[in-house]
């Protein structure tokens, strides 16, 4: 799964990264402040991304479980 995760996670950071630097070019910017900020955007999303899709798969693997042994115990 964490696999999943990373290639989701890069797979908009990329986007992120190339549509940000779209905006700040048709914008007027500098090549090199174009860049610099759609590289912190790509990096930013990665990182969001990449922790709340863990938190959200360990929030419900552990519910899954707790699912599971609510129902054995029945």
């Amino acid at each position: 799964m964490h696999k999943t995760i990373r290639a989701l996670a890069v797979y908009f950071a990329v986007m992120i990264f190339f549509i940000m630097a779209i905006v700040g070019w048709f914008a007027g910017c500098a090549p090199a402040t174009c860049c610099s900020r759609a590289l912190t955007g790509a990096v930013i999303t990665y990182l969001t991304i990449s922790y709340a899709a863990a938190a959200v798969y360990k929030i419900l693997l552990k519910e899954m479980i707790n699912h599971r042994i609510q129902k054995t115990q029945k």
